[in-house]
């Protein structure tokens, strides 16, 4: 467990949300384990019944594939408990919120108060495509941008276009939410702006903050806000948070992410690490693989850049692939990664040996992207006629 929080302040606060929409608390609970634990449905009850009463913004998860996840975030945005431990913006400064602002996306308009409450100046400019943001350099520079904020993904792009012309903005500041980074993102960011302080959030739309990320910090690590608890289970790790002004106030949320504790050279506590997606897995062929391991495991191929997996589906069989391409960047041949891949992880050695054609490795300009955020994918599913997901 990461955090402490008093039980009897737990129970009475499950008590209270229970009655806008939480779990019911067993009359003999003595500790958080005696507790059930709850979901989206909980979520959305427990922050209706807010905004009923204070008003909200409504916004979403999910939808894409799936019944969107709602939640009503109270106009504050818990920015009262936020801004004390990570503040990234101040008066003068004029941040370019790169984050989509279509459909209901949470990010976009985090960014929005977060300049309103740090008297900074905002730029709602969404995302942009290679051309408009050469056309646009020149502009943001006259304008004097020291801030960006955005998914690792489109940093890397923006620090890309600012090498590429020598057009730089006077960015100081990186906010970045969404998306872990990678080594190859990361450096072209402190190619284009060799002293910029990263300052990172870990949450979601249906939880809103619960880590950050400051200058100081080791670049992979996060903290726990004041008055929440992470129990870590291999299923998700369970938020429990209580006190006033939070955008959610949550009793054992089960999260999609594996979290584990960690200390940081900060020196602050309550730190972990987000290992990566609960339901990561996938069958290809009779073995039971992760994704980010595969990944990660490309990554570290000389001469690979970045890599993502494009896995055609089994009909018959959820999350189960019939076989895997890694597309990668970088200037390695295929042969080589592919080689790579199926001599380092045992498991795809197997496969490798009884089906090789399930196995391939292919070099692209670009990774592909999720349309509607900008994010880089692990992995991409597609059916056996092609079309994906």
């Amino acid at each position: 467990m990461i955090g402490k929080i008093d039980p009897e302040i737990l129970l009475a606060h499950a008590r209270t949300i229970a009655s806008s929409g939480g779990k019911a608390v067993p009359e003999d609970a003595k500790d958080l384990s005696d507790l059930e634990v709850c979901g989206a449905a909980e979520i959305t009850a427990i922050t209706r019944a807010a905004a009923e009463r204070d008003g909200g913004v409504l916004v979403s998860s999910g939808g894409t594939t799936g019944t969107p996840k709602l939640t009503y975030l109270p106009h504050h945005m818990a920015f009262d408990r936020l801004l004390p431990v990570w503040r990234p913006l101040g008066v003068g400064d004029v941040v370019l919120n790169l984050y989509d602002a279509g459909r209901m996306w949470g990010t976009h308009y985090f960014v929005q108060k977060l300049a309103e409450r740090t008297e900074s100046t905002v730029i709602p400019s969404g995302p942009m495509t290679a051309e408009e943001l050469e056309l646009r350099l020149p502009m943001l520079r006259e304008v004097g941008v020291t801030a960006l904020a955005s998914v690792p993904s489109v940093l890397a792009d923006f620090a890309e276009m600012v090498l590429k012309t020598g057009v730089k903005p006077p960015v100081k500041t990186i906010i970045w939410m969404g998306e872990a980074w990678t080594e190859s993102k990361r450096e072209l960011v402190r190619q284009a702006f060799p002293d910029v302080q990263l300052w990172g959030i870990y949450g979601s739309v249906e939880t809103w903050a619960m880590g950050s990320n400051r200058p100081g910090c080791d670049e992979t690590t996060l903290h726990l806000l004041a008055d929440e608890i992470f129990e870590l289970e291999d299923a998700g790790a369970l938020l429990t948070r209580a006190g006033e002004g939070w955008t959610v106030p949550v009793v054992r949320y089960r999260l999609g992410d594996r979290i584990e504790a960690t200390q940081c050279r900060c020196g602050r506590g309550d730190a972990f690490r987000v290992l990566g997606r609960a339901d990561d897995g996938f069958g290809l062929l009779g073995n039971y693989v992760n994704i980010a391991d595969i990944v990660d495991s490309a990554r570290r191929c000389p001469d690979v850049v970045d890599a993502q997996l494009v896995l055609v589906r089994d009909t018959d069989l959820a999350d189960s692939a019939r076989s895997m391409t890694v597309e990668y960047t970088g200037t390695a041949a295929p042969e080589a990664v592919r080689t790579w891949l199926t001599g380092s992880h045992v498991r795809l050695g197997t496969v490798d040996s009884q089906h090789p054609e399930a196995i391939s490795a292919r070099r692209v300009d670009r990774l592909r992207r999720i349309a509607r955020t900008n994010k880089t994918p692990g992995a991409v599913w597609q059916d056996a006629l092609g079309s994906g997901s």
